[in-house]
């Protein structure tokens, strides 16, 4: 729960341990809590979302780095209760947890750039540096081990409502990855089965259909950019920067200028150069899988009036619009909670 998510509900902790009912999830919140471990706030039919925050708890599982101690908006918290159901109903599979994992195992295992995967620039306030983090979006990835063969497995969890722009978003941020791997499966997971036959058909479209690349063409395209990045522009007619101009539109793609960063350098030989930009699709093809989810949340669609209300009584107008402000509520209150024996 801490590595993939850091939200959780009761209900999940007690299909974690198979369990029904009874006080074993009221006793072990009750407990995190008096160890500020959680932090708890109140919702929809009175049901409590869980937040494990605090830093001892992480660095005692050695993952103190992990990011999931910051409040989240309610979208974000709802991904993550809904990655946490993934990953409960398949506990077994061997998952790269954490962003280190993630890229370690593209850059290393599978040497690639870590310009092809998917990343997010941060800038600092006082100092205008960049932080560069990749895998932001927690989404799990998992790796299909059978005989000698090993597949990377992408999972995307979406929520209940009509839209697919957020999973035409994330098809877009891994598109330069999943280009680049000989083989890859994506499981789509929602609460609602209504939108699996359009997701297939988006990723067939975006993902499934793409146009082979003319190698011949290509490989003409990088000796004569290299002739002009060089600077050796007199032995290029006009036929030639044609060529150039029209290259620079069709091949603007990071897998295709990791292969002429490498070719450029004398890494890539003639042979290895036809193997790679079509590799994807005489080696494998991607597959995919739909998986349904037990719950939308909708509970983060509303806030319980008594958690509402402010010290006269009255139910405050902007409470419940985040879910930094509600936790920090409940956190102020978690010490009478504690006192008073309220209920997980």
């Amino acid at each position: 729960m801490a590595t993939h998510s850091g939200y959780f509900t009761q209900r999940q902790f007690l299909r974690y341990a198979a369990v029904e009912k009874g006080g074993l999830g009221t006793r072990l919140i009750a407990k995190a809590r008096t160890l500020d471990h959680i932090r708890s706030a109140q919702f929809g039919w009175h049901s409590l979302i869980h937040n494990i925050y605090g830093r001892r708890f992480y660095e005692a599982i050695e993952k103190d780095n992990i990011r999931n101690r910051r409040r989240l908006s309610p979208d974000l918290v709802r991904t993550r209760l809904l990655i946490l159901d993934f990953v409960l109903a398949r506990p077994d599979l061997e998952y790269l947890e954490t962003e280190h994992e993630k890229v370690q195992y593209f850059r290393s295992c599978l040497k690639l750039s870590l310009s092809l995967l998917p990343c997010r620039i941060y800038k600092a306030a006082k100092d205008n540096t960049e932080t560069r983090r990749y895998f932001v979006d927690r989404c799990p990835i998992f790796l299909d081990r059978q005989g000698s063969s090993e597949t990377p497995v992408f999972v995307y969890c979406d929520h209940g409502d009509s839209s697919l722009l957020s999973f035409v978003s994330y098809l877009e941020t891994y598109n330069p990855l999943l280009r680049s791997l000989a083989a890859f499966r994506l499981i789509y997971a929602a609460p609602n089965p209504k939108k699996f036959r359009r997701a297939q058909s988006l990723f067939a479209r975006r993902i499934h259909s793409r146009a082979r690349i003319d190698l011949a063409h290509l490989q003409q395209y990088f000796a004569i950019r290299s002739l002009w990045e060089s600077g050796q522009t007199a032995a290029l007619g006009r036929p030639d920067r044609d060529l150039l101009r029209q290259g620079d539109e069709q091949y603007r793609d990071p897998f295709l200028e990791e292969i002429y960063r490498k070719w450029s350098a004398n890494q890539l030989s003639a042979t290895e150069l036809y193997g790679l930009p079509n590799a994807n699709f005489t080696v494998g093809k991607p597959a995919f899988e739909t998986h349904l989810l037990p719950d939308s949340y909708d509970i983060l669609d509303h806030v319980s009036v008594a958690k509402r209300r402010d010290r006269s009584g009255t139910i405050a107008p902007n409470a419940g619009s985040g879910l930094g402000s509600t936790f920090a509520a409940s956190t102020q209150n978690s010490q009478l909670q504690r006192n008073t024996g309220t209920n997980a």
